[in-house]
């Protein structure tokens, strides 16, 4: 007759279940989460960052709770093609695991394609994806490595947002750009000079740009750039591009207080006034 093993009673506390920790036992989930393989200056960066990141006002209104459920998880595209899940994030944000969300932010927060899907399917209304851009944007103030390496190939789009306000100008359409639109983008950039001329509305009939912004308008639009803090995140990802976005703001700010005290003097007349910045 075979002797039948008798196992003791398990604790009355899950922590000893759950299997997300290399270690079983009681320990508090503090404990738990200040075991770290990080080097210490590293384990300072990475608490300062969740804790700012807790601290955001969009924070307690986005993470409600977690089922565990899977549900985000199953209906990610990014999912499905890389290292990367929302529900394995929000796991962490309940549990306050400090090294997990710094891993998270560092090396998968990106592979999110912001399509809202987790969002809209979360039983527990979780804002999954406003979470994730929350962790993408302070990963751009605290200027992470993985940040700066993301935002690289962006900066030309960069500064046509910003000072312009265009997202995209016709003369990036180059076949190195978009290698998958095959023959049709050489083509593209080969004639975009003489399909731009041909537009019948008044685009302006150039390549550079989209559409017409005024001097006063792209003064503006850089000003909000600068006093809601976006352009001093920046300067810490891309200091190149943040001294160049400077430059030219003080340049037009100069040029528009100029032309508004000569108004004011009567020393321009209306006809004298650029219609736009390009007329400067």
């Amino acid at each position: 007759m075979a002797t039948k093993t008798v196992f003791p009673p398990l604790p009355d506390d899950p922590r000893y279940m759950d299997m997300a920790y290399d270690i079983q036992g009681a320990e508090s989930e503090e404990q738990r989460n200040f075991l770290s393989n990080l080097k210490p200056e590293e384990r300072e960066v990475a608490v300062k960052f969740w804790e700012a990141v807790k601290e955001d006002h969009r924070f307690n209104d986005y993470l409600r709770g977690c089922l565990n459920c899977g549900v985000c998880t199953s209906s990610c595209p990014a999912a499905k093609f890389y290292d990367f899940g929302p529900r394995e994030m929000i796991q962490y944000m309940m549990r306050d695991a400090v090294d997990k969300i710094w891993e998270f932010t560092n090396k998968k927060v990106w592979a999110c394609v912001q399509c809202f899907t987790c969002s809209m399917r979360c039983p527990f209304n979780n804002e999954i994806a406003g979470l994730i851009m929350v962790l993408r944007e302070y990963s751009v103030r605290f200027a992470l490595p993985s940040a700066k390496e993301i935002l690289a190939p962006y900066r030309r789009i960069l500064l046509t947002v910003i000072t312009t306000g265009n997202q995209v100008t016709p003369d990036m359409i180059q076949p190195d750009t978009f290698p998958d639109w095959g023959p049709q983008a050489v083509e593209e950039s080969k004639n975009m000079t003489v399909y731009r001329q041909a537009v019948p509305v008044d685009l302006m009939q150039r390549t550079d740009v989209g559409w017409h912004a005024s001097l006063q308008t792209a003064v503006e639009m850089m000003t909000i750039f600068i006093e809601s803090g976006v352009i001093e995140y920046l300067k810490g990802v891309d200091k190149d591009l943040y001294d160049m976005i400077m430059d030219i703001y003080e340049e037009r700010k100069q040029t528009l207080e100029d032309l508004k005290e000569k108004w004011e003097k009567g020393e321009l007349n209306e006809d004298e006034l650029p219609d736009s910045w390009l007329d400067m």
